[in-house]
């Protein structure tokens, strides 16, 4: 729950947003992971100039805390004139809420507020009186002081995940002050997507950088591992390459360390030309159905208040097709998640790898050196051309979630089954359409995000993933469907 003021000469208007877990509305607010807090304060500023364009000046609760239109009144206006702009603080001086002037949602330098910590008074005062060009007040309530504890685990009522994240947040927003300090014409500089680390966030930022009605980023940051991506993907976003492996999924390295960890790697350039928004998990990405191509559209600026504005409401195209023959059927298998539960149970893809050998399929898995034991042919795809290649020689792909199966699936168009066990299908599914099949998994849990042993169980496997004669069956549907008849007469 998100409140908001609108302040008109002696007139006080009320506004209570709250985050959607999938419906749409001019109150409801896109739950996006990769989003930080002050993309909310932006939102939520831009939404109540909206509803109140005469407004003098308009009043946001701070993202991280529940609070509506009602109680943020009571609480900044209980002791007369507010000053804006200002920060407005608990008894021990944390944000709570933050006045703006109406002009600031209307001259360009709104996109800014991305840059908020959230978390520090100080910081976001100097932040704010550069954006507003004014000197920034800070107002004290009577609300008791807040209390923050750092863990692993979802500690804001909002859903923001405070392991390491409010360090970064503070970094970010510190960082952005000390540029807008050293450079006069800062307000042409652009904001940049810092996600380098991780495949998948380099294709969903790069999709959605395209053809949006409203960016506020011009860059983003990616490991030189996935600068291919990049190129095969298109991106309206200008690459800044970081030379650094990219993390580890074990989560031994948090994204915030990361994020910390790589900016002496990038250069001082880098540093003078861009402000760097961190855009990895702030939020835990499964609490909301709404796909990750949108989390990212959201993040770039994106409002998305309707579902005709979604990735799902897009027809589904296919663009690729195998050229060789479709006898035999060539089918090419990526069933490693990156960490052990994502990963196919290795006794189902056995029998899988079998099952499909028997039927007259050529196999081919990726990344799996024991497949071979089972007849299948091994390759390793390295690059996104070299997986490209792979796919154009196999009719279809059977894949988990990874970066192989968006890729195929959401930018190639290639024929493919999809497969999802402790990840829900809705988050990074593609559009259903000819040439595409989600075989239904098999228990209610799916969206667990497990990482080692099964919660329910306690093995080291997941049992949710779809069986081997389904995933069969839709190997060949798709194959009849994208190649006609002959490809179903195979097994006949």
């Amino acid at each position: 729950m998100f409140g908001s003021l609108a302040i008109t000469g002696g007139q006080v208007d009320a506004f209570d947003f709250h985050l959607s877990k999938g419906t749409f509305s001019a109150n409801a607010i896109l739950d996006s992971a990769m989003s930080p807090p002050g993309r909310y304060v932006l939102e939520v500023g831009r939404r109540t100039v909206r509803a109140r364009p005469d407004c003098d000046a308009v009043v946001i609760s701070n993202p991280i805390l529940p609070m509506t239109g009602a109680v943020l009144a009571d609480l900044v206006l209980a002791g007369g004139n507010l000053p804006v702009p200002a920060v407005i603080c608990d008894e021990a001086s944390f944000p709570i809420a933050y006045a703006l002037p109406r002009a600031l949602f209307e001259n360009g330098r709104d996109r800014f507020l991305n840059l908020l910590s959230a978390i520090r008074r100080r910081v976001d005062s100097r932040l704010l009186a550069h954006l507003t060009g004014q000197d920034v007040a800070q107002a004290n309530t009577a609300l008791k002081a807040v209390m923050l504890r750092a863990s692993t685990m979802l500690d804001s009522p909002q859903g923001f995940v405070f392991n390491e994240n409010p360090r970064v947040w503070g970094v970010q927003c510190a960082n952005a002050v000390a540029l807008m300090e050293r450079r006069p014409d800062w307000e042409k500089l652009p904001l940049a997507a810092h996600h380098p680390g991780f495949a998948g966030d380099v294709l969903f930022f790069s999709m959605a950088s395209r053809g949006g009605t409203r960016l506020d980023f011009g860059a983003q940051v990616i490991c030189r591992a996935y600068q291919d991506i990049v190129e095969e993907c298109g991106s309206s976003l200008d690459p800044i390459v970081l030379d650094m492996p990219p993390p580890h999924h074990d989560g031994r390295v948090s994204d915030a360390d990361y994020f910390i960890d790589s900016l002496p790697h990038l250069p001082q350039a880098v540093h003078d030309n861009h402000f760097l928004v961190f855009s990895r998990a702030s939020k835990y990405y499964a609490l909301t159905p709404f796909s990750l191509f949108d989390h990212a559209r959201f993040a770039l600026g994106e409002s998305l208040t309707s579902f005709e504005e979604t990735w799902y409401f897009r027809a589904p195209t296919v663009s690729s097709r195998c050229l060789r023959p479709v006898s035999p059927l060539r089918v090419l298998l990526q069933l490693n998640g990156g960490w052990p539960l994502k990963t196919y149970p290795e006794a189902d893809r056995r029998v899988l790898v079998r099952a499909l050998r028997a039927l007259g399929c050529e196999v081919t898995v990726l990344d799996l050196e024991d497949a071979a034991r089972d007849g299948a042919r091994v390759e390793r795809a390295g690059s996104t051309q070299r997986l490209r290649a792979l796919l154009d020689e196999h009719h279809v792909l059977v894949s988990v979630d990874s970066f192989p199966l968006h890729y195929a699936s959401q930018i190639v168009g290639h024929p493919t089954v999809a497969l999802f066990g402790v990840t829900a299908p809705s988050n990074s599914d593609a559009p259903r359409g000819r040439g595409y099949r989600l075989p239904l998994p098999q228990l209610p849990c799916g969206g667990c995000l497990s990482y080692r042993h099964c919660p329910l169980t306690g093995q080291e496997y997941c049992s949710n993933y779809p069986s081997p004669d389904a995933i069969v069956a839709s190997v060949f549907e798709v194959a009849a469907e994208m190649y006609g008849a002959d490809a179903a007469e195979q097994v006949a």
